[in-house]
């Protein structure tokens, strides 16, 4: 609570006394001033940064140092020849700085940056760079203007480029790695030149505009089969429930390419005999609609974020049941699935394609769970003849409620549980469509209760 963003809302069912209670401790933990802007708004700050800061490289600090202590107080020691080497070193740093000067980048650029990144993971562009200026570029090198909430490679880190002719054109990869998930908006890059002797360097800030929608990290586990889930349920949903509405008999209607998850029953002989490759037989009716189209249901709550908070102290057990979501509409279109709707809390996304579907995913915001009581999940299933799946941190009474009645209807809903809390697990009800996920475990990232 030292930031702008946490200062208390007012609940008006709570008493004032604890409001302002609240309000003091915030206050009292508040930073009020950033130092590092007002630091970087100050004209001698700004010109230290430019000269100083980002003009010398470390060695030539040091010889400038060095030099400047040497003239200090050389009346102590009265060498001439420690005179004639400060004098020497602060030469080749003048020396440098014209040379510097004269062969400083000008150049344009053409960004090749992907849209989807994950956090913890490197991003890799690829930046082409034009030498515009009237004389050849040597030694530079590009990266990303400072942004928050990313990390950038050390200076000997980044891929140099030895000479660019004017009028010519380089290829220069550039990487960093994102920290969060969320919207990155990239504002260009910075071509840096160490010409003649690596003691100076000048910098040239291109704008070049990019949004980059970071994903959250990775979770390290294996998901079930979703083919073989949704025909175990969809069996078990048939067989149990008397008001499942009548369709039409199965019938074959054509053959694809074998996919993981296909019944070794439906091969198709002939047809894997003809091409060469396995081909699994598909059939149309009611049982078999339901695995065309997969919807995605998440719920956004956080059990600890309170009504006066404006926003979660930890957004963590929210970032692994993205990550879970991820991983499901992954493996819902390795398995020949197309994922058409998401959910985020009440409100339904169509999914034309899956950049929209990362984009939803890494903008979702937390929501507070006792203000959300009735309105955590869709009323509304999007198909009734899809397959819905549900990833939730806790199964709440809602939830139950929810997907009993989508059950009698004859909705197909799988229900993948990650625990917000160590309370929370081991809360799901016995079945082939409640699979609580676990992390930690190599073998079998997921397991069914």
């Amino acid at each position: 609570m030292s930031e702008m963003a946490d200062r208390p809302l007012r609940v008006p069912e709570e008493s004032i006394l604890l409001h302002c209670l609240r309000t003091a401790r915030w206050f009292s933990n508040l930073r009020l001033v950033p130092r590092l802007r007002e630091h970087a708004a100050r004209p001698l700050m700004r010109l230290y940064r430019m000269c100083f800061y980002d003009g010398l490289t470390r060695v030539s600090k040091v010889l400038l140092i060095c030099s400047a202590l040497i003239f200090l107080f050389s009346y102590r020691i009265n060498s001439d020849l420690l005179l004639m080497t400060a004098a020497l070193s602060m030469t080749l740093i003048a020396w440098s700085l014209a040379l510097g000067y004269l062969f400083r980048p000008r150049v344009s650029l053409g960004r090749q940056t992907p849209e989807v990144a994950v956090a913890g993971q490197p991003v890799n562009s690829r930046m082409l760079i034009t030498n515009n200026g009237p004389r050849s570029l040597y030694n530079f090198t590009v990266r990303e203007m400072v942004v928050p909430d990313a990390q950038w490679p050390r200076e000997w880190q980044r891929p140099q480029v030895a000479r660019l002719p004017t009028g010519q054109q380089a290829a220069v990869p550039v990487s960093f790695i994102p920290r969060k998930r969320g919207l990155l908006k990239l504002s260009g890059v910075a071509v840096q030149s160490y010409f003649p002797f690596f003691l100076t360097r000048f910098t040239q800030r291109v704008p070049s505009e990019h949004e980059l929608y970071v994903l959250p990290p990775a979770l390290h586990l294996v998901l079930p089969s979703l083919r073989k889930l949704a025909d175990q349920a969809s069996k078990r949903l048939t067989i149990g429930n008397q008001n499942m509405r009548a369709g039409p008999a199965l019938e074959y209607a054509y053959s694809r390419q074998y996919q993981t998850g296909d019944s070794l029953r439906r091969l198709d002989h002939r047809a894997s005999s003809r091409y060469g490759e396995p081909m699994s037989k598909v059939f149309e009716g009611a049982e078999e609609i339901r695995r065309d189209q997969v919807y995605l249901m998440l719920d956004l709550t956080l059990e600890h974020f309170q009504r006066w908070q404006r926003r979660p102290t930890s957004i963590y057990a929210l970032d692994e049941r993205l990550a879970v979501a991820v991983e499901l509409g992954l493996s819902a279109q390795n398995e020949g699935f197309n994922l058409v709707g998401l959910a985020t809390g009440n409100e339904w996304h169509s999914i034309d394609s899956i950049n929209q579907f990362y984009r939803t995913i890494a903008t979702c915001e937390a929501q507070r769970a006792v203000t959300h009581t009735n309105s955590a999940l869709p009323d509304k299933v999007g198909d009734e003849n899809g397959l819905h799946i549900l990833v939730t941190g806790r199964w709440s009474p809602e939830a139950q409620a929810k997907v009993e009645r989508w059950q009698k209807q004859g909705i197909l809903v799988l229900v993948f549980l990650i625990a917000e809390d160590d309370e929370h697990r081991d809360s799901l009800p016995a079945g082939q469509q409640f699979i609580e996920v676990q992390l930690g475990v190599e073998s079998d990232g997921a397991t069914k209760r």
